[in-house]
């Protein structure tokens, strides 16, 4: 079974990336980052294998 996490790589459980959904209902995740860091992609081409900004998202409170 592929999981969200194959298919995407590291994007998924990082702080940085935000997902993001076109008028046409395309989906796409926007690195936070590239905004001021131009060695960031603003959309990197997935999955994310590796990446020297990842940052592991906190984890969430579980009566969220």
């Amino acid at each position: 079974m592929t999981t969200t996490e194959d298919r995407v790589g590291l994007c998924v459980r990082c702080t940085h990336a935000r997902n993001i959904q076109s008028s046409k209902g395309s989906e796409f995740l926007l690195c936070g980052l590239a905004a001021r860091d131009p060695r960031f992609k603003k959309y990197p081409p997935i999955p994310v294998r590796s990446c020297s900004g990842f940052k592991e998202k906190a984890a969430r409170a579980e009566s969220e």
